[in-house]
């Protein structure tokens, strides 16, 4: 299928520009500060913190690529129905 493999690139597209744009979110910044705490619950519930702010990322790159294969194929379902509708005319015009 060749609408398969553009389809694929621009997920892992999306998918990767959202990793990289979590990365650098100015919230997270404090998080990675207390990582380093000289206190062992500060630093361990900062590990927490982070392990879930990866996950939620995560998620939402998961989302976002799901969204997109979602659009791919109602464009897909767009374009068989008008190829049914075709047909069915083609099939009325024939004697």
């Amino acid at each position: 299928m060749s609408v398969r493999t553009p389809l694929l690139s621009l997920t892992l597209l999306l998918a990767s520009g959202l990793a990289l744009s979590s990365c650098q979110s100015a919230p997270d910044a404090p998080v990675a500060a207390d990582l380093n705490s000289a206190s062992p619950a500060v630093a361990e519930q900062a590990q927490k913190v982070q392990v879930l702010i990866s996950q939620v990322e995560r998620q939402k790159a998961v989302i976002e690529t799901e969204k997109t294969k979602l659009n791919g194929i109602e464009q897909q379902l767009d374009g068989a129905r008008q190829n049914l509708e075709g047909i069915k005319k083609e099939v009325k015009a024939t004697p």
